[in-house]
């Protein structure tokens, strides 16, 4: 595939000073076929299929989640559908640790988080 490498200047203007700075961006480009633009407008209507149906299982969750309340394991008909379960996790700052390299300073900064895991369960 051939690009065309277009240069583009961009004058960057500062308050109260015009003309001040001036930067020149190199930029590849290239005309894509007709075959790979129906692939992006595919893409493009497929994302936005994602989003919405994204959207419909959030609100679907949120409501299995409120009738689950603080229960770990959902039935349906008398068999586990769903679990929420509650995690627990310990975690490194890494930019304390980089600050306070030695040793005896990790166990300082060690923060535990709580949270809680929401998975299906297959009928397997």
């Amino acid at each position: 595939m051939r690009c065309q490498i277009i240069l583009a200047k961009a004058q960057l203007l500062l308050e109260g000073k015009p003309g001040e700075m001036s930067t020149q961006i190199n930029l590849q480009m290239v005309d894509l076929d007709s075959t790979a633009s129906a692939f992006l407008t595919a893409y493009i209507e497929a994302k936005a299929k994602v989003k919405e149906w994204e959207e419909k299982a959030d609100i679907a969750r949120a409501q299995v989640e409120a009738a689950m309340g603080d229960c770990e394991v959902g039935l349906v008909n008398g068999r586990e559908a769903v679990r929420w379960t509650t995690v627990e996790s310990n975690r490194i700052d890494t930019k304390k640790i980089r600050e306070l390299l030695p040793p005896e300073m990790v166990a300082a900064i060690e923060v535990t988080s709580v949270s809680r895991r929401f998975s299906i369960v297959s009928e397997d």
